[in-house]
């Protein structure tokens, strides 16, 4: 199973999880991103059914039906980019994690309308073991769910192993908070090995070597 990204969308496009021929198993995804997964305590497995807005792998919800957690996994190594400007190179997947999270939780949202804050690299790396983590908050599109009204979003990313994705589903955010809070890190990575990519900073920028000029040529 391949995701793609395409230049005009700025979204990621999946094969239907549940399509026999190509369907990777949660455990499998898990291995292949260097993620580990804790089942959230109080919650059963519930089966996975087809999304296309964001295709998940992995189904839980609360004893008492009030809070539901989806998890969707995206590996790096099956990002595969449909770029084609030619004036620009294309992006690598190492860097469009927070353009995904973006458009991936407006287009959950009622009126693409998001809540959202990134986390202090200290904080992401502490919870998660990652390099990037956000969270947005959103009313949730009935196109997205018949049963619930308010979701909140988490995005995890490290380079060179993944981005994934815990969505919880509820229709009280605010007492919902205790239960989000004990269960939003039930995935997360094995390990930190590196942080994510950063633009040189001003002392790094005085250390590049200059490009020299080319001589300007008299004209004849």
């Amino acid at each position: 199973m391949r995701y793609w990204i395409w230049s005009l969308l700025l979204t990621v496009a999946a094969l239907h999880p549940l399509q026999a021929a190509d369907a990777i198993s949660f455990e499998a995804l898990l291995a292949e991103g260097g993620l580990e997964f804790r089942p959230p305590q109080g919650f059963h497995p519930v089966a996975v059914e087809a999304d296309y807005v964001m295709p998940y792998e992995a189904r839980y919800r609360s004893e008492d039906g009030e809070l539901e957690i989806r998890y969707a996994i995206r590996p790096l190594n099956r990002i595969e980019i449909d770029y084609q400007d030619p004036h620009n190179a294309a992006p690598a997947p190492n860097d469009l994690f927070n353009m995904l999270f973006r458009t991936l939780s407006e287009t959950l949202a009622v009126d693409h309308q998001v809540i959202s804050r990134v986390f202090p690299p200290e904080k992401a790396r502490e919870e998660y073991r990652a390099g990037w983590v956000a969270a947005g908050v959103f009313d949730l599109s009935p196109d997205i769910s018949k049963e619930y009204r308010e979701a909140m979003l988490f995005a995890i990313h490290q380079n060179d192993k993944a981005d994934a994705y815990l969505l919880f589903l509820t229709n009280d955010l605010a007492s919902e908070k205790t239960r989000i809070r004990k269960t939003r890190d039930s995935l997360r990575f094995r390990r930190y090995d590196h942080g994510i990519n950063q633009p040189p900073g001003e002392e790094e920028l005085k250390n590049l070597p200059m490009i020299p000029e080319t001589p300007a040529t008299e004209s004849g």
